[in-house]
């Protein structure tokens, strides 16, 4: 079996199969398909290398380890899988369904994998959303209270205005002037023109205090929150904010993009390339070497009691 999870590295995922087909999950999760104690305890079995019954779960682990080979080249990410049982069609079925179940795990961690990816991006558009929703909140708020859309675009009207009104007392003034060359100071004219002047007068006043000047607010956030000039600071942090939220959400949009290709880029899968093959000669026990090695024990076993008994009668 050979992990491959396309443009990530496959042996941190391969260590993890690794340790699955010799760990107690893999003894768990194959007792629901497939009867182990059948398998190991067959009739034609040696008593001596039979499983047994009723055996904690450490000693079927050990067991398991013992007739289940599980080779793992960290270089390539390969994993030779030899399984040993006391019948060959039962070591194909045994084979099978580790390989069966391997696959199952891969899967579910490719899934885990491109789910936690897809979560997080997900998550952090989340909260790009809130905050933008929050802002434009306030924004909203701001225009209900103040009862204008922009107050950037009521100063440019309020200048206007300003300049306007400057202009019609220059000109005044210099009507004034050229009258008082030829008439009295107190004649009908030139007093309408004079009232004139200190009306534009009073007016450039008022508009430029609405601009810069003014009386405290009774809701009592601050002085002189009647002025154009601080609605034009506020409504300037709240444009900042929400430009601020609006560039988040964007770029939150478009690395959950990014996040949702690469997860449909990061596919796990377990390329299979031996599959479980039926053996035709037995292999195990090795009977010779068995009956050699229990020859070499007795004899040895011999030996030791004979010269005890030389060593104990040469002493008495």
């Amino acid at each position: 079996m050979m992990l491959d999870s396309g443009s990530e590295s496959p042996t941190s995922n391969s260590y993890i199969v690794n340790d699955y087909l010799q760990s107690q999950a893999i003894i768990e999760d194959l007792s629901h398909t497939i009867d182990l104690e059948a398998i190991f305890n067959r009739d034609q079995a040696d008593w001596l290398f039979r499983l047994g019954t009723d055996l904690p779960i450490e000693d079927k682990i050990d067991y398991w380890n013992r007739m289940v080979d599980i080779n793992f080249d960290a270089t390539s990410g390969v994993i030779y899988v030899e399984v040993r049982t006391f019948h060959p069609d039962d070591s194909v079925t045994l084979a099978t369904a580790i390989l069966q179940r391997s696959e199952v795990l891969v899967n579910k961690l490719s899934e885990v994998n491109r789910r936690q990816s897809v979560r997080f991006a997900e998550e952090t558009v989340a909260r790009a959303e809130a905050r933008l929703k929050v802002i434009r909140r306030q924004m909203l708020a701001y225009r209900d209270a103040t009862q204008e859309v922009s107050p950037e675009d009521n100063a440019k009207i309020a200048m206007e205005m300003i300049s306007a009104l400057d202009q019609q007392v220059v000109a005044k003034q210099a009507e004034m002037k050229t009258l008082a060359t030829y008439l009295n100071s107190d004649s009908p004219r030139i007093r309408l023109l004079y009232e004139e002047i200190n009306a534009l007068e009073s007016q450039i006043t008022t508009e430029r205090q609405r601009l810069g000047g003014g009386t405290s607010g009774d809701n009592g956030t601050s002085a002189n929150d009647n002025r154009l000039a601080v609605r034009i600071s506020d409504y300037s942090d709240l444009k900042l904010e929400e430009e601020f939220a609006n560039q988040f959400y964007t770029t939150a949009l478009a690395g959950l993009e990014k996040a949702r290709q690469d997860a449909d880029q990061k596919h796990m899968y377990l390329a299979t390339f031996i599959k479980p093959t039926l053996s035709q000669q037995a292999q195990y026990p090795q009977r010779f070497l068995y009956s050699f090695a229990f020859f070499l024990m007795l004899a040895g076993f011999w030996t030791v009691v004979v010269l005890m008994y030389y060593n104990i009668r040469d002493r008495t």
